[in-house]
């Protein structure tokens, strides 16, 4: 028999190799799409973690300054009224110079931009890398070259994440969080988590 047709395996050496790049790039591709999974729920459970920490000091503080005022009115206890209003100022200054609103909208957007690269990197691994497919193998190294440096770009430009945020990431998707409708995973199974990028 002649050399096999495309449609039961490769012809040539030329069609082996171009399967065996498919393979890796498809390989390639999985490990970036799992990386920016984790990596995005990072910054998620950052933010989550952010908005916490604004709502209880920003509570601390208006308490704190009510009791203040309450205590000022009716001239009780001067003490109680000192105490109350350095807490009020100490939850003041800690929310003018931790400014968690902006620290977690900047985790939010990180996650944001990371989930639309996650979104084309599994478009890319269900259309552009499979062996029948006609995208040219040097069109593959560059689009994984493409994305690889779209999120070096995003990482650079983003806050740090911490090791609690990877924690509070993982146990969501180990849970089966962020598994889609028809209950494939948003990303391959999971693995241990990759090193924080600061």
């Amino acid at each position: 028999m002649s050399a096999e047709s495309p449609s039961t395996g490769p012809s040539t050496d030329a069609d082996a190799t171009a399967l065996d790049f498919r393979v890796r790039a498809d390989s390639e591709l999985q490990t970036l799409q799992e990386d920016l999974l984790w990596t995005e729920k990072a910054h998620f459970a950052r933010a989550e973690t952010l908005s916490r920490v604004n709502f209880w000091i920003g509570l601390v503080g208006t308490v704190s300054a009510a009791t203040a005022v309450g205590a000022i009115v009716t001239e009780r206890s001067p003490l109680i009224a000192s105490l109350a209003a350095l807490a009020a100022a100490i939850a003041s200054g800690l929310l003018t110079f931790l400014k968690p609103p902006d620290l977690e909208k900047r985790h939010l957007d990180a996650g944001r931009r990371l989930g639309a690269l996650r979104v084309r990197v599994r478009q890319a691994i269900r259309f552009d890398v499979p062996p029948g497919s006609s995208t040219p193998t040097h069109e593959l190294r560059a689009l994984a070259r493409t994305f690889a440096d779209e999120k070096a770009e995003i990482d650079a430009d983003s806050p740090a994440t911490s090791g609690r945020a990877f924690s509070a990431a993982r146990k969501k998707i180990e849970a089966g969080h962020f598994e889609h409708a028809d209950g494939t995973p948003s990303a391959r199974p999971a693995a241990p988590a990759p090193r924080q990028s600061r």
